[in-house]
């Protein structure tokens, strides 16, 4: 009885030409088998139901400057923007491409705050070597930086097991100045972030998922441990207050690494916050607009 009425499903399946498109290509990409269903309280992907009916006390939670367990460092934060407002002055990049430039404001992945600040940092922190876990217009920006303030002498290295994109943005004789290793990080020996010294700078743009041998646990397991004092690590697209933005987790995003960093920030006084853009954009938004005004055009994370 069971294997007839498996084969008339499959026969229904097949002759019906919708369902028969769709039951293909299901067959082609696999069916994962969940141990519950997506958005159940054991599945790690949200109840996008359970979000809708409480959106607005989820979304709108700790939008203040306290808390629990993190120094947020205002002050100090606050004293690094003075700083940033001047490196700001000497902004060399157009909202569309240069013919000497690599990178430009109005792409589709990393815009005005996210480049803005990148580029005062480097001012600021003056580093010797960046590595940056990821690639793409942020490589843009800080090979276009490297260049113009630092006379090429920032050793760059960029780890991304897909390259296309770098590889079509970047100019031929980069390919020469800098390392390209492509292999996925849990494949890179964590030996070379032992490399990085004091004002050195570790970019990371990961899959922002945690789990089972993901980059994510690879970053806060086996690397964040070793390296040396002083390394300015940068995490991409962290929002305050270390959720994702509303529309993200609606439109289907089961994004983590946020709350993994939150955690991992959480009582430790061995790390500290240096500069948090979208805290500082929330909480002095008219300083950004009179000082840094093109941040706010996009305040990224």
């Amino acid at each position: 009885m069971k294997k007839n009425l498996k084969g008339t499903i499959k026969e229904l399946l097949y002759n019906t030409p919708y369902l028969k498109q769709n039951f293909l290509e299901l067959g082609k990409l696999g069916l994962y088998k969940t141990w519950v269903p997506l958005g159940h309280f054991y599945s790690p992907i949200p109840s996008l139901t359970e979000i809708k009916s409480k959106e607005d006390e989820i979304f709108s939670k700790h939008l203040t400057k306290k808390f629990s367990g993190i120094d947020l460092n205002e002050q100090a934060q606050f004293e690094l923007f003075e700083e940033f407002s001047e490196y700001y002055l000497s902004l060399p990049f157009t909202p569309n491409r240069q013919d000497n430039l690599r990178y430009f404001y109005e792409n589709i992945s990393y815009s005005y705050s996210d480049a803005i600040c990148l580029y005062c940092m480097i001012n600021h922190a003056k580093p010797k070597k960046i590595i940056e876990v990821g690639s793409g217009y942020s490589s843009c920006l800080i090979l276009d930086t490297n260049d113009l303030l630092f006379n090429s002498s920032i050793s760059c290295t960029f780890i991304e097991p897909y390259p296309q994109l770098l590889l079509s943005l970047i100019k031929e004789t980069d390919k020469n100045k800098i390392e390209i290793v492509p292999k996925k990080l849990q494949n890179v020996d964590v030996g070379k972030f032992s490399e990085l010294n004091a004002g050195d700078i570790l970019f990371i743009d990961s899959t922002h998922v945690s789990k089972v041998d993901s980059d994510v646990n690879h970053i806060f397991f086996e690397i964040l441990p070793l390296l040396n004092k002083g390394v300015y690590i940068h995490f991409h697209d962290i929002f305050y207050p270390f959720e994702y933005p509303r529309e993200w987790i609606c439109e289907g995003r089961a994004w983590n690494e946020a709350y993994m960093l939150r955690a991992f920030l959480q009582y430790n006084r061995n790390y500290k916050i240096v500069f948090f853009n979208t805290f500082l954009e929330l909480f002095h938004r008219d300083k950004f607009i009179q000082r840094m005004p093109l941040c706010m055009k996009n305040t990224g994370g």
